[in-house]
């Protein structure tokens, strides 16, 4: 889906339903940042939900290259599909690449009333 497609959540918006995603898929949004909107993702690791913005730390590229896949093989990271910068799901810290100990940058998100809403 094209970045333009993508749905645009204004803060307090839902981004889905809480029983949505199973464990180790993804799903892609646009957030307004600053009169823009920009790619974020949307990540359920263990049983919990995480968002960070789809851009990785070591260069201004998306992690998926636009096929909304997020995990490793074993579904225990996130990988940037460039140059492999390998991130631990539940932190956004990097764990393995060019970037180690960068972070991806989260997106405040909180469950309410049976939905994932953007904070």
């Amino acid at each position: 889906m094209r970045h333009e497609e993508l749905p645009l959540i204004e803060r307090g918006g839902a981004i889905c339903t809480a029983d949505a995603l199973a464990d180790g898929t993804s799903l892609k949004f646009r957030v307004k940042e600053q009169e823009r909107a920009v790619e974020a993702f949307l990540v359920r690791f263990e049983g919990r939900y995480y968002a960070y913005r789809n851009r990785c730390a070591h260069m201004a590229l998306t992690l998926d290259m636009d096929d909304n896949d997020f995990f490793t093989i074993d579904f225990r990271a996130l990988i940037c599909k460039t140059h492999a910068a390998t991130y631990s799901p539940d932190t956004g810290v990097c764990i393995a690449g060019p970037c180690y100990g960068e972070s991806l940058e989260p997106v405040a998100i909180t469950m309410r009333d049976g939905w994932v809403v953007l904070e």
